[in-house]
């Protein structure tokens, strides 16, 4: 294994804990008082299944946060120009996105980020990620299946509040 890959592996660990899945409390990213949930179980809040949460009522371009305090390692997937448009095709329609990987097959999806130079593969605690790109999408997913306990366990509904600090859920990493 390169030094990269260690470097990774012990970062994962380190966010991880002991190895074991893990409840990592997620917080909004955005100090913008406009910021609500737009959408959560179903797309747009209109009965199509999305199992995820949208943030949005932010300005394009409002900086974005890491949402999990502590240190832990987000691994950028860029490539895409800075967009608001919620049509992208880039990178599967994730546009810019950041995964927080935990234990047992648990990670953590951030989509629709507008990179800054900020954003980069980094361990951080509440640093600034990038930028929002219209709305940013959170999911939970288990061996790539979306999980919805994340948010539901707390409430979250749409309309709700996601002004900075907020907590939007309970992960699992």
């Amino acid at each position: 294994m390169n030094g990269r890959g260690m470097l990774y592996t012990a970062a994962v660990l380190v966010a991880s804990g002991s190895g074991s899945a893990a409840a990592v409390t997620v917080t909004s990213p955005f100090c913008s008082t406009t910021a609500k949930v737009t959408s959560t179980t179903y797309f747009l809040c209109t009965g199509s299944t999305h199992t995820a949460v949208d943030i949005g009522g932010v300005a394009c371009g409002d900086t974005f946060r890491a949402p999990f305090r502590g240190n832990y390692y987000y691994q950028y997937y860029s490539g895409c120009a800075t967009t608001c448009a919620t049509d992208s095709t880039c990178n599967g329609g994730a546009g810019n996105y950041y995964v927080v990987t935990g234990a047992s097959g648990w990670d953590f999806r951030i989509l629709n980020i507008n990179p800054t130079t900020s954003s980069r593969s980094q361990t951080c605690d509440g640093c600034v990620l990038g930028a929002a790109g219209g709305h940013v999408h959170f999911d939970n997913r288990q061996y790539g299946t979306r999980k919805s306990a994340w948010y539901t366990s707390v409430g979250l509904t749409c309309g709700a509040s996601a002004y900075c600090g907020t907590v939007l859920g309970n992960a699992t990493l």
